[in-house]
């Protein structure tokens, strides 16, 4: 298969009508995603694509999840906007969005149909095994082979979208992991799928993935054929198989698949983020949160343990209560894991200073500066009492020339700009109008006396710095390197 870049990159433009004195030149684009082709061998032509990588994407950190997307040029920006919204409050991951455009909708979305007036209507259906061929043996590898992909893959499909869905989950049902069929065209061959449903299921013992579907205002046998196959679903839906199925009626065909996307990745992601731990925590204790996220990881393919901002969550709300047993348990449990920033241990370290636990607080602000060498509260602390913490005080020495690669802008989206200067052998960070020394803990690592930020440095495979990862509470932000 070979691919080729297009021209086209899709591009939103602000257009500020009540501000004409704003020049043409002044403008910034917002740029959605790029658009590209390449050439199927099994269905003998080009096919146009839109990607959308999450915002964390050029981190280089980690792999994401695929969406793939049929009707591809409708639902692009609806999709792109919802999987924002969501990764963003944490309540799905961040992904990959792979939009796939139409040329022969109808031959490639359609099972054969067996009632003579659609194949008369639509004489080129019932491409649908072909189009699942070329996602499954030429699609999917190549955006495996060119993007940071992790695998787990939803279909997102509306109208003969949904039924491509429906008759892929039937015919190849562990191709994808998740799939929203949205206002899913059942009607299709007199309800051939919605029919073969009862026995197909009577085959199936466990199956491993997750389906909901949405139907908006429509009736007659499209509706007819999904309440058959939720009929079918609520009767004998195999072991390890979640779904759902929704009913909009103030929705129409049209408008359906704005709600339904946003609803189906919040069910398809049900065990990704507990919304209010501490009330799971009160009621049911750690254990069922462990369990909580143990079963996600388990559905969703990762090994995530308690993220980041659910532990967040529960360590401030024990100290601020506390319950510093707990605190200190909860961070025990994730040092290996979810590695607790420096600052959180600080705090934790604070507290049981103010209650007089000494050589606690003395062991938790050690802890702290082993994370990072500048915390200053463990400083502070530690140099009031006299307790020596020179060993945990890196000693590492870079050249110039080493510094002399750091060296750059550093632009974080919608916050500014970071410069790094050498000056006089010392290497500084700069921004808003303030100016640290960064001191090396590695060679790409470096720490501030008196903060507690980080920065990790992000190195191309060429070895050119591509970026630096700031951190601080573990809660990172990336700022792009260019210049």
């Amino acid at each position: 298969m070979t691919w080729q870049i297009s021209r086209a990159i899709l591009v939103l433009s602000l257009v500020l009508l009540t501000q004409p004195s704003i020049s043409q030149a002044d403008s910034t684009p917002i740029v959605l995603g790029q658009h590209l082709s390449i050439h199927s061998e099994i269905l003998d032509e080009e096919r146009g694509l839109s990607i959308w990588l999450p915002r964390t994407y050029s981190m280089n950190l980690e792999d994401f999840p695929v969406l793939y997307l049929l009707d591809g040029s409708t639902h692009f920006q609806i999709t792109t906007a919802i999987v924002h919204f969501l990764s963003v409050n944490a309540m799905i991951p961040e992904m990959i969005v792979v939009a796939i455009d139409n040329t022969d909708r109808n031959r490639d979305l359609t099972p054969a149909s067996q009632n003579q007036m659609e194949i008369q209507r639509l004489p080129t259906q019932g491409g649908a095994d072909k189009f699942q061929a070329f996602i499954q043996q030429e699609l999917m590898p190549w955006v495996e082979m060119n993007y940071q992909t992790h695998p787990y893959n939803i279909l997102v499909g509306h109208s003969f979208g949904g039924l491509f869905a429906i008759n892929t989950l039937f015919t190849n049902p562990t191709l994808f992991d998740a799939y929203i069929a949205i206002s899913p065209s059942l009607q299709w061959s007199d309800q051939a799928l919605a029919k073969q449903a009862d026995a197909y299921f009577d085959t199936i013992e466990e199956l491993p993935v997750t389906l909901y579907m949405s139907v908006g205002n429509e009736g007659n046998q499209l509706l007819g054929g999904v309440r058959k196959l939720a009929g079918v679903l609520d009767e004998k839906a195999p072991r390890d198989f979640q779904w759902d199925f929704k009913h909009m009626p103030m929705e129409t065909h049209g408008s359906v698949p704005l709600r339904s996307i946003h609803d189906g990745l919040e069910f398809v992601f049900a065990n990704w983020d507990l919304r209010n731990p501490m009330e799971t925590y009160n009621q049911f204790g750690i254990d069922a949160i462990n369990k909580f996220y143990a079963e996600g990881d388990r559905r969703y393919k990762v090994k995530r343990g308690i993220p980041m901002n659910t532990f967040a969550s529960l360590f401030y709300n024990f100290v601020r209560n506390a319950q510093l047993d707990e605190a200190m348990s909860l961070v025990q449990s994730s040092l290996d894991t979810l590695n607790p920033p420096a600052q959180m241990l600080g705090y934790l370290a604070d507290a049981l200073k103010a209650n007089d636990r000494k050589e606690e607080a003395i062991n938790w602000y050690r802890a702290a500066l082993a994370r990072n060498p500048g915390n200053p509260s463990a400083r502070a602390a530690l140099a009031q009492w006299d307790v020596d913490y020179s060993d945990l005080i890196p000693n590492i020495v870079l050249g110039s020339d080493a510094k002399q690669g750091f060296v750059g802008q550093y632009e974080i989206q919608e916050a500014g700009v970071i410069r790094v200067v050498l000056e006089n052998g010392v290497l500084l960070r700069e921004y808003n109008g303030t100016r640290f020394e960064l001191h090396p803990m590695n060679n790409n690592q470096f720490y501030i006396i008196e903060s507690d930020l980080i920065y990790q440095f992000n190195l191309a495979d060429d070895g050119e710095i591509k970026g630096v990862l700031i951190d601080q509470s573990g809660f990172p932000v990336y700022a792009q390197r260019f210049q």
